[in-house]
């Protein structure tokens, strides 16, 4: 970012590019056609107009390397890297270069609660919608969850925007600051893009650098690199696994307890969640305390989390089979995310199937949960040698190669009692579309396990 974009700053903006066409970017270019810009298109990879009006001018597909001439404004999708070189040359020409979420934050007409982290941040955001709604205000679920801001600015007065925010969306900010917002966690994912954990979570803490004093940045208190972000908003903490003086805490019988100033409100109960895993419960209660800040009541929360239907593919139960569970986080995407799913499970009943496309995290670092909670590993795709290296002699493992095999292996050895759990830590582009397919065949597979239609042995 070189500068900021201001609509309402002096200086007309009569021409933009946007790089990029997925969702986030076709909602911007519709945006900046609608007040009035000429606007230009590009992708890296050939696309097709699709619903793009007749106005807006598409480029040729390919890198393009040089900004054209009399643009004022770059608007970058966030699949794409800063350091493309046409987002180099507009830097050098002084050409703001920002996300969409930005371009559209100075339209709203409503407060922004905003949510990132490594894991989890769908789901929170989906709970603190369903909070906003339960106590009567107008929310708008979008950003990173698949639909764009800048799709929600028309509408009346006062609506929540509840956003979850990616990294590489926060990276493209400069006047984008919320009402309210969560940082869930850090854990290591996409190091191909930032190199190491330091440069990924300054990403993530650029959200919080412009709140204010009335602000409020809700943090976990049980992530210490969270902890460490630098801001003037006031720090409101949620806990797991310890008390906190302002935000809200598990204690050992599943109440869940806010601290405001001292004194001491019941938000909800652990049973009240009525997803697996212990991220859900800390998932929860970042978004209580989003939703406690713009004004909404413990019995609307309470209600919101008990008709809560969850997410596909975030450790969702498919189902059952002679005593045998199956568990799909095809979501899980990074060591971190896996090691939250397989932690509520009691230790040495796991049957998880690990592996895909390793984005350079350190797969090391599950080692120490899969010893204590697994049974058995089953290991897929790309990054099945390097897992098998990771795990060593922790737990017996196989080198199954396909989610098929995985999955069918897993459902002849697993016991009563025990659970097949699809927890990557990778992501899904060696096999599968993207972590959506992943999990549907990974459904597909455990229902016909179930419904009897298969047996355990492997095929394909």
């Amino acid at each position: 970012m070189n500068g900021p974009w201001n609509p309402s700053a002096g200086g007309r903006l009569e021409q933009a590019l946007v790089y990029g066409l997925g969702l986030s970017g076709r909602a911007a270019a519709r945006l900046l056609l609608a007040r009035g810009v000429a606007v230009q298109v590009v992708d890296d990879k050939a696309v097709d107009r699709g619903d793009l009006e007749e106005s807006i001018t598409l480029l040729p597909g390919g890198t393009l390397r040089q900004l054209p001439p009399g643009v004022d404004l770059v608007v970058v999708s966030p699949g794409v890297p800063l350091d493309r070189p046409l987002l180099e040359d507009a830097r050098r020409c002084g050409v703001p270069v920002v996300a969409e979420v930005e371009l559209a934050f100075p339209f709203l007409n409503g407060p922004v609660v905003a949510i990132t982290g490594s894991n989890g941040k769908s789901t929170t955001t989906a709970m603190t919608g369903e909070m906003v709604k339960a106590g009567g205000l107008t929310a708008e679920v979008c950003g990173n969850i698949g639909e764009p801001l800048a799709e929600k600015i028309a509408g009346p007065p006062g609506r929540v925007f509840v956003v979850e925010m990616s990294s590489f969306q926060i990276e493209g900010i400069a006047t984008f600051r919320p009402r309210a917002a969560a940082f869930l966690n850090l854990s290591e994912d996409h190091l191909d893009r930032y190199g190491a954990l330091e440069a990924y979570g300054a990403a993530k803490k650029r959200l919080f650098r412009d709140m204010g004093p009335e602000d409020i940045a809700v943090l976990n208190a049980d992530d210490p690199e969270t902890l460490r972000t630098e801001t003037q908003a006031r720090r409101r903490l949620f806990s797991r696994l310890g008390r906190v003086e302002d935000g809200c805490f598990a204690t050992e019988d599943g109440r869940v307890i806010e601290v405001d100033g001292g004194a001491e409100t019941p938000l909800f109960h652990a049973s009240d969640v009525p997803l697996a895993g212990v991220q859900n419960l800390e998932n929860a209660m970042a978004a209580a305390l989003l939703a406690r800040a713009v004004g909404v009541e413990p019995a609307a929360i309470r209600a919101a989390l008990r008709s809560f239907q969850g997410l596909p593919h975030r450790l969702q139960k498919v189902g059952e089979s002679n005593g045998v569970t199956f568990y799909d986080d095809s979501k899980g995407t990074n060591p971190g995310a896996t090691m939250k799913a397989i932690e509520g499970f009691a230790d040495g009943t796991v049957h998880l199937i690990l592996g895909g496309r390793n984005k350079d995290a350190d797969l090391a670092a599950l080692t120490p949960m899969v010893r204590r909670k697994a049974r058995r590993a089953y290991l897929i795709g790309e990054a099945a040698a390097e897992f098998a290296a990771a795990l060593g002699d922790a737990v017996p493992y196989e080198l199954s190669e396909t989610l098929d095999h995985a999955v069918h292996s897993a459902a002849e050895q697993a016991r009563p009692g025990e659970a097949v759990v699809l927890s990557p830590a990778c992501a899904s582009f060696d096999q599968f579309r993207n972590f959506n397919h992943r999990g549907d065949v990974f459904q597909e597979l455990a229902r016909e396990i179930i419904s009897g239609k298969t047996g355990g042995a492997p095929h394909g």
